[in-house]
Formats: C-alpha cells, structure tokens, sequence
C-alpha cells in the first residue's frame, strides 16, 4: 500500500496560537494539494516552549487547534499528527493526537519528560503507549526526547505499529543525535520513521530541522535542511513485511532474559 506523506518543517511563534494556527493551516492545505494522506507538524507547535505562560496557551481536546485540525482532516479525508500544550484536569500535558476524517483517533501523552527544556517543571507526563488503527493499518506516535527510549518504540512495534511518527523541537548541537537516534529505531525494529522537526529560534535554542522518512532497513528517503519548507514523499508499507521475511530478527527474542527491563 502506498501512502503519501508531508512533514510540515516550520518555524513557531513564541506564545501565539493564533498566528500559528493561521500558518499551519496554510502549510496543510499546501500538503493537500500535493495529494497527501498524512500531514505532520512539530512538536508543540501552535506556541512553541513558552512554558512561563502555559496557563495562558494550553487549551483542552476540545479547544480550537483539535476543532480546526479536525475540519480540515474531515473535508480532505487526511490525517494530521502535531503537538500542543493540553489542558486536562487542571494539568498540563505535551500532546499529540492522531486526527482522522472521522475526528480524533488515540492521543499520545509525551511519557519522557525533556527536563532541560524545564518540561518536568510543567509537564504531566503521560502514563499510557498505543498502537492507533487507520485506514492504511497501525501506527504509533512520540514525542522528541522519546526516541532515546528504545524500549518504548520497541514497545509500539510489537504492537503492531509499521509506521513510527516523531514529532519534535530537537535543537542544536545535538544533530548527530537526531539523525542516529532515528535510523537506530527503524533498523532495530524494522519499521518506518517519519520525523518532523521544527527550525527556527526561542530564547535559548536554535532549532536544525532535519526532518525525515526512514525506511524498514535504516535508509534515509528523504531528508530536509535548515530551512522552513513541505517534505512530501511516498512510502510503500509492504516494504516492512518485506524486510521482516527477508531479516526475521524480530522472531529471534529472547525475552525472558530481558527481564531487567
């Protein structure tokens, strides 16, 4: 099955929804055009790490980003996967949800909480990892710092998840981290990567880009620089079973012996 998928490379304005919104929505009727089924955008990126005034940005499941996400999945028949600073119980939460034609389809809590960015200060960290169903079969979704948790994207591919997304704000000097991180998780669990980063500035960082697709054998198909910019390509899903007969290492576990985990 092929799926065409854009990752929106954008930069965020500090604290300010509205505008952000406004242009993100831009940017995904661009993607729209290009006859995508699945659009991304970075991590919290309706107000970037404005966390001083968290109170004032974060909005409920119900509030407009997830309304106007949602309007657009449902007219085009796409799904849209990004995060935003969730209101939730008087808490705080760094939160994707997976948007289908028919609304919202799982949410994904970031678990890891990035305490040099002061997310732990802010942030409750999620307590539950899901596989969610669409029309072209399961996927999972984290949020940045999760990918140096290998035992949660192993977690989502025995799941059954053939498609990892990534959502992120991961700054320099770390770009070496980004890159290895990536293409380790899709060679270890032989499923797609598709990671959408954000560039830029805020206060203290500088932000890199990069965004990718990796396929099951850990080869970049397509990667972005330091630049604001749409990165449309396909993938072919039958490529995992194909890569999993061909190197079935994944059957080859010895998991009781990693019970230390």
């Amino acid at each position: 099955m092929k799926i065409r998928i854009s990752l929106i490379q954008m930069d965020i304005k500090l604290g300010d929804p509205n505008k952000n919104r406004e242009y993100a929505i831009n940017l995904i009727n661009e993607a729209v055009r290009r006859g995508s089924h699945i659009v991304t955008l970075p991590e919290l990126w309706t107000t970037g790490y404005s966390l001083e005034i968290i109170d004032k940005v974060a909005e409920p499941l119900n509030g407009p980003t997830v309304a106007q996400l949602s309007n657009i999945a449902s007219n085009h028949g796409i799904y849209i996967i990004g995060s935003f600073i969730e209101r939730k119980d008087n808490k705080f939460y760094n939160t994707a949800p997976l948007i289908g034609p028919n609304g919202i389809i799982g949410v994904y809590r970031k678990i890891h909480l990035f305490k040099l960015m002061n997310e732990d200060l802010y942030f409750t960290p999620g307590d539950s990892c899901d596989v969610y169903q669409t029309n072209f079969g399961k996927i999972g979704i984290v949020i940045c710092y999760d990918i140096r948790f290998p035992e949660l994207i192993r977690s989502i591919a025995l799941k059954g998840a053939k498609i990892l997304f990534v959502v992120a704000e991961w700054p320099h000097p770390r770009m070496h981290h980004w890159r290895y991180l990536l293409m380790a998780r899709a060679i270890e669990n032989q499923i797609f990567v598709v990671a959408t980063n954000r560039v830029g500035n805020d206060e203290n960082n500088k932000f890199f880009g990069h965004s990718m697709i990796i396929d099951p054998m850990g080869e970049v198909l397509i990667e972005s620089g330091e630049i604001e910019t749409i990165l449309t390509s396909d993938i072919e899903l039958s490529e995992v079973d194909n890569v999993r007969s061909k190197f079935p290492f994944l059957t080859d576990r010895k998991p009781e012996f990693y019970k230390i985990l």
